[in-house]
């Protein structure tokens, strides 16, 4: 029985996702499809459009059997850590034979080389790393520029869905897990085009600009968005922005992360994942010169500081991410997280129980009996609720706010 995996974010659901969940069940011969979603903050360190549930039931509603959560610890991280995160837990249900994934070029074979060389790392290109590392380039240019060296396939090795798929692979290859992988091509918009056009699949960003730009009537937004969005997708969104619970978007946390910023010492920012190298100090000289979060940002970011990163960073500030919870990565995911399932996946449920040895959690209040599971399952676990219960804040509706959502909402289920 072939199960496929899938790892996105859907943020939203879209056209293009729809392609590629329908391609990927064809191309394996899949009776089923497992998805692992970031929850409600994504690895560009963004909070999502939508919560995990609503995002979770489009999945289910356009062609995913099952979904699971991809932990926030990883789910909010580097490319690496965002596959490893996602691989794992895809392997751990002890269900899924094959991983799906969209690529920027046809070249599977140069994907597959290039993923080896992050293996097993020659002396040249480690040279070739660290030269462009001093001209002052972020880390994931420098590395495209010392792959091209090697592998000289035209302009792929810096684009977002090849960057993800060359950390699937790496993955794959350093940890031995035994999933067929299967790119497919994408298809329309680049992943970070912001323009959407008639007649092309879009990029999720462009689908985000555009709700944006119409915040004061975001149901109207989507619902001309027909060209771009499932039927299902449309309905789910127009149901939440209604109900107050979205749109939600990055400056949305201004007043939260400006306040953390502006009263946090250099002790307490050195303590955050991914901060050290005197980034601590222009942070805070940053912090009183700036007003909102895009205004923070431009006035931070370097050529060798991506938007992303730093972007990554003030999600981190705000769930408290500190470089002490990272050793819990090391050991995987130490559960698996159910969002929502069909009827193919109420059975897929059943025969995870029997494979897995990872407790399935679908509901918050039974974590209880699993409190002696080790220290990494409460980092991971509290990291989570603390980024449900942090996003509700974000809602347009005061009256949606509540904390603790993780401990009254249930799996989506779809007959």
């Amino acid at each position: 029985m072939n199960v496929t995996g899938i790892i996105a974010e859907y943020n939203p659901f879209h056209n293009g996702h729809l392609r590629h969940l329908t391609l990927a069940r064809e191309t394996t011969g899949a009776s089923a499809v497992i998805c692992v979603m970031s929850g409600n903050f994504t690895q560009r360190g963004e909070p999502s459009i939508v919560d995990k549930w609503a995002r979770a039931e489009m999945a289910l509603a356009h062609g995913a059997d099952l979904v699971l959560e991809l932990p926030a610890l990883y789910a909010t991280r580097s490319a690496y850590w965002f596959a490893r995160g996602g691989i794992e837990t895809l392997y751990r249900t002890g269900v899924v034979t094959h991983l799906s994934f969209g690529v920027e070029c046809n070249e599977p074979q140069a994907l597959l080389k290039a993923a080896s060389r992050l293996v097993q790392e020659t002396p040249e290109f480690r040279s070739a790393l660290k030269n462009a590392l001093k001209k002052g380039c972020s880390f994931p240019k420098a590395r495209s520029i010392a792959l091209a060296e090697e592998f000289p396939v035209p302009l792929i090795w810096d684009r977002p869905n090849n960057i993800l798929a060359l950390a699937y692979l790496q993955v794959l290859q350093e940890m031995n897990i035994p999933l067929e992988p299967v790119p497919i091509l994408r298809e329309g918009s680049g992943y970070e085009e912001t323009a959407l056009v008639a007649g092309r699949l879009p990029s999720a960003a462009a689908i985000r600009r555009r709700i944006a730009e119409n915040r004061s009537a975001p149901v109207r937004a989507v619902s001309g968005l027909s060209d771009f969005l499932p039927p299902a997708s449309i309905k789910i969104l127009c149901r939440e922005f209604e109900q107050g619970c979205g749109p939600v978007f990055r400056d949305d946390m201004d007043r939260q992360v400006m306040t953390l910023l502006r009263r946090s010492n250099k002790n307490e920012l050195l303590a955050i994942v991914d901060i050290g190298e005197g980034l601590e100090n222009r942070i805070i000289r940053t912090a009183q010169a700036s007003v909102t979060i895009n205004d923070f940002l431009d006035k931070l970011k370097t050529k060798r500081y991506t938007y992303t990163r730093l972007q990554r960073f003030l999600v981190h500030l705000l769930l408290n991410y500190t470089k002490d919870k990272e050793t819990a990565l090391q050991g995987g995911p130490p559960y698996l997280r159910l969002l929502g399932f069909n009827r193919t996946g109420r059975e897929l449920i059943s025969r995870i129980k029997k494979n897995s040895r990872l407790p399935v959690i679908t509901k918050a209040a039974h974590c209880r009996k699993f409190s002696a599971n080790g220290e990494a399952f409460g980092i991971f676990w509290e990291t989570d609720l603390l980024a449900a219960s942090l996003y509700s804040l974000l809602y347009p509706a005061a009256c949606a706010r509540r904390g603790n959502t993780d401990f009254y909402r249930t799996p989506v289920i779809l007959s």
